[in-house]
């Protein structure tokens, strides 16, 4: 491939040239041990995960990483057996695994060791694995495995804990370097970092930490940005220049700005007759390119994250074979603004459901993804979510700070300078979950008789536009009557409408609107002389939040939105309603940041309700968690109103 975004030292790794390296300790004759007091009642803790990254070389001196792992599980129910008497063993491609071993170590002592043969290699959903599953796992008994990889030499590393709801005892990281190379490593989460020692000429840097209790995924909460881990980058090689840091972030702006946009005469060429077919004015404002060039791209070219090679990889041959790979979709985009003379820059966003990019620790593990930003415009794309329009990007790549890639001139040279800065978020008032609803009773008291309009704005809208640009007919019809089911609950649905489906709508703000009649006996309800008009239905269904455990995470949610409904009933003659005081609810937090508010006003036999929620910020901190779960608690009070009808 022309372009990368990581730089990667590519080796050939020969198993025959390499020595055996750290060790983990692997007991001969293992004893049980005692579950640590603050994990007694936890279906499974690590008791110890211990990890070794070394540098080496074989006998080509070509560099390699070797990778020791070793750890040690107490079972202590039937659903830590179950979680732990399967293991999988993930590695990647240009890595093998060898002296994989593992064994069950049973409540009286009783060892029992996984036969090699019984190990698996296995590749689900495009990953491989090896996988095997052990004997005589009870509770009160222990697993232990270890095995040893090795990989590409790579420059920066992550490794991840506390990433389910299993808590971690011990942990020990250890990375070994030639005596030249010294790296920097950083830990969270009360991780201690050793300075890094020689020993017999290889460079040492040892972490200890662990009791990191489980972290699992919380409704509105996102456990990667908090899990405990461990980073490393090569930072500087002593036998060249000892005071020079290596891979720094202005380091990779110059690489991959280079690397992007450096075009051929041909791609030029291709990406200006690309620019002709598209039908785009050169006398057009920037917006105006912007907007066009991303939509013709996204409805022509189909970006395929697995594809590869010229075809995929050159403008010249994607344009004809309509079909690339990420990197040919983001030199495509480049090389057209390049022609349209549009100013960008290229941005890695940080991610807010992911570890943050830190400007002071440059691991270049962390930057995958590129959107564009435009300074005329103050917004952004993101080439290759095809789904999504300018100025919209995945959401939780916005609200968070960036690494961009300034372009300049340094005489002729073209290259780029790096500077991290915020990625703003669209204001809760463009993202919309509206809807406008009018009923009636009909004539025999024994249906609703619904007019429904849903209007559907920025982010909000987003999750239905593929359905209504790649469904065929008679897919479509039964996805917007789900859609607009939701309201009522009948299948009785008829003179849908919909409005502004396309794409390319969300640039100009325009809402998705899908309108519908429904004739509804599931909302209405006699009980004597009474009717139950279940109103609170109507706004679709709501979820109710319950803690049974201590909240752990912060709140974070998708995007700031409103929810904004109104709900008009017309009043049968010569009934009333006993109880519009339960219409009434009101829950807010203290600096009207989020909230839940519906009212009425009776006019005549007419009532309209009018219901506003709404979320302002992206991300609640720990301590106003109990005012968010009332918010969303009332919108599921509202959901159980039911208006009582009886005669005057």
């Amino acid at each position: 491939m022309k372009r990368k975004n990581i730089p990667v030292v590519a080796v050939c790794i020969l198993l025959s040239s390499i020595c055996h390296g750290q060790s983990t300790a692997w007991e001969a004759k293992p004893v049980i041990h005692n579950a640590p007091a603050e994990f007694s009642k936890e279906s499974a803790v690590i008791l110890l995960d211990e990890r070794v990254h070394e540098y080496k070389t074989n006998d080509k001196k070509e560099l390699y990483i070797q990778v020791n792992s070793h750890r040690l599980v107490k079972v202590m129910d039937d659903k830590g057996v179950e979680m732990f008497n399967r293991v999988y063993i993930p590695y990647g491609i240009n890595t093998e695994v060898f002296d994989l071993k593992a064994r069950t170590i049973q409540p009286d002592g009783k060892v029992v060791d996984l036969p090699s043969e019984k190990i698996l290699d296995v590749e689900e959903e495009g990953k491989r694995y090896k996988k095997f599953a052990l004997e005589g796992v009870e509770k009160n008994s222990e697993i232990e495995y270890s095995y040893k990889l090795v990989k590409a030499a790579n420059f920066f590393g992550l490794e991840i804990f506390q990433y389910s709801s299993v808590p971690f005892h011990k942990v020990s990281f250890e990375l070994f370097a030639p005596e030249h190379l010294l790296f920097s490593v950083k830990g969270s989460s009360g991780f201690t970092v050793d300075k890094d020692v020689v020993e017999n000429a290889k460079r040492v840097i040892r972490v200890k930490g662990g009791n990191l209790p489980g972290l699992e995924e919380e409704k509105y909460g996102e456990a990667g940005p908090y899990a405990a881990n461990i980073q490393y980058k090569l930072s500087y090689n002593l036998s060249r220049d000892k005071d020079v840091r290596l891979f720094t972030w202005n380091e990779l702006a110059k690489r991959i700005y280079s690397n992007y946009t450096t075009f051929t005469e041909k791609e030029l060429k291709a990406a200006g007759d690309f620019i002709k077919k598209a039908g785009i004015s050169q006398s057009a404002s920037e917006e105006e390119k912007i907007i066009a060039l991303e939509d013709y791209i996204k409805q022509n070219i189909n970006s395929d994250k697995d594809a590869s090679g010229e075809d995929a990889d050159k403008i010249e041959k994607l344009v004809k074979t309509k079909v690339a790979s990420e990197t040919g979709i983001i030199s495509l985009f480049l090389a057209c603004f390049e022609k349209l003379g549009i100013n960008y820059q290229l941005v890695y966003p940080g991610k807010r459901d992911e570890l943050p990019l830190e400007e002071e620790f440059e691991n270049y593990r962390l930057t995958e993804d590129f959107i564009f930003y435009f300074p005329g415009t103050g917004n952004f794309v993101a080439p290759v979510a095809s789904a999504m329009r300018y100025p919209f990007i995945p959401p939780y790549w916005a609200g968070t700070k960036g690494l961009f890639l300034k372009g300049t001139t340094i005489g002729t040279l073209k290259t780029a300078i790096a500077s991290f800065d915020s990625i703003p978020m669209m204001a809760y008032e463009k993202n919309g979950t509206n809807m406008e609803v009018s009923l009636k009773m009909n004539s025999g008291m024994d249906q609703v008789l619904l007019h429904s309009k849903q209007i559907l704005m920025g982010y909000s809208a987003m999750p239905y536009r593929p359905a209504f640009n790649l469904l065929p007919k008679d897919k479509l019809e039964d996805f917007t009557k789900d859609v607009v089911k939701s309201i009522s609950k009948s299948d009785n649905i008829t003179n849908i409408k919909t409005e502004n489906t396309g794409y390319i709508e969300s640039n100009t703000g325009k809402p998705l609107i899908i309108e519908a009649d429904i004739e509804s006996p599931e909302l209405i309800e006699k009980a004597g002389n009474r009717y139950l008009l279940k109103i609170g239905d109507v706004i679709g269904p709501q979820e109710e939040m319950y803690q049974e455990k201590p909240r752990k995470l912060p709140v974070i949610i998708q995007y700031p939105h409103m929810l904004d409904r109104e709900i008009t009933f017309t009043i049968p003659d010569g009934y009333e309603i006993k109880n519009l005081s339960d219409i009434n609810i009101t829950v807010t937090d203290g600096p009207q940041t989020m909230g839940f508010i519906s009212s009425y006003t009776l006019n005549g036999n007419e009532l309209k309700i009018l219901v506003h929620e709404f979320y302002k910020v992206t991300s609640y901190p720990h301590s106003m968690f109990e005012e968010f779960r009332k918010v969303i608690n009332a919108s599921a009070d509202f959901n159980k109103v039911v208006l009582i009808l009886v005669k005057k």
